[in-house]
């Protein structure tokens, strides 16, 4: 779709968290879905609020195959319906061959007048990504599970208009909480999960560089982290840097705020993605919160 069209932009997430994700992208009759981890009747009434029903969805993007992200597909596997992934999800999550369609970051996607770039991550999974979409002139960034934050991931967020970033944990609360020792170990390591600090460390720069992006925290920890207490970690450290950025952080378990874009208001920038073949978003560890 041309940005000339001028057609409106919507996103929503209908959960973010270790108990399931979606996130509904929508330009005109065109209707995405970035994972697909919350319960059927969560997509349902999510997608009734919009006037969509399940047979509405032109594609679903997959990021990894953690169930919090993929424990609804088998309701909504359709002959007719294209699931997005790179070749080591699909194999995980055992994604129907006939219907798959392979990213990469060498290998963009392009799928009902989208196209969808796959951004390499660090995480607990078989070969995760984020996905940077361009849809209707709006640019969309999705990295919702990252152990660590890399420079390769700073352009295509840059050139983005929301950027759904992850901030799972706060230190103190992961350091002195309930969980066992390996499992602190685990979720702060370089292939678990971006605490709030990483989060507005990585914020910070690109904020620099561009005050015009929406920003969704995203995947907050149930026992490690608030709302609340993510906004106030990242906005510390963007104060720190004299930074100021729109902040929002999503809720885990019910539907979080509408965005709302319109392309002539804001012309789309360019993105060229960078290719990396980083090991160690390749481990094929089991997931955790």
């Amino acid at each position: 779709m041309p940005p000339s069209t001028s057609i409106p932009v919507t996103a929503q997430t209908f959960g973010s968290g270790s108990s399931g994700n979606a996130l509904l992208i929508r330009a005109g009759d065109t209707v995405l879905l970035v994972d697909c981890g919350v319960g059927i009747r969560t997509l349902r009434g999510g997608l009734a609020n919009h006037g969509l029903v399940l047979a509405d969805i032109d594609a679903i993007l997959v990021t990894h195959e953690h169930s919090d992200h993929i424990r609804t597909l088998p309701s909504l596997y359709r002959d007719d319906l294209p699931l997005i992934a790179t070749g080591g999800t699909a194999r995980a999550a055992r994604l129907p061959r006939d219907t798959t369609e392979k990213v990469s970051v060498r290998t963009p996607v392009s799928v009902a007048g989208a196209t969808v770039h796959a951004l390499p991550v660090r995480h607990d999974a078989s070969d995760p990504c984020g996905f940077h979409i361009e849809i209707a002139g709006a640019r969309i960034t999705v990295l919702t599970d990252l152990g660590t934050w890399q420079d390769h991931l700073a352009d295509a967020v840059a050139a983005s208009d929301l950027v759904l970033l992850e901030a799972n944990y706060n230190d103190t609360m992961l350091r002195q909480g309930p969980y066992p020792a390996y499992l602190k170990r685990r979720v702060a390591s370089n292939v678990g999960h971006l605490g709030n600090d990483a989060c507005g460390l990585a914020i910070a720069p690109v904020a620099r560089r561009t005050a015009e992006i929406t920003w969704w925290l995203s995947h907050l920890s149930q026992t490690n982290n608030s709302p609340r207490q993510a906004e106030h970690d990242v906005r510390e450290i963007l104060h720190g840097a004299d930074v100021d950025a729109s902040i929002t952080a999503l809720p885990r378990r019910s539907a979080g705020p509408v965005w709302s874009f319109d392309p002539a208001v804001r012309p789309p920038r360019s993105f060229a993605p960078v290719a990396t073949d980083d090991p160690g978003a390749q481990l094929g560890l089991p997931g955790f919160d």
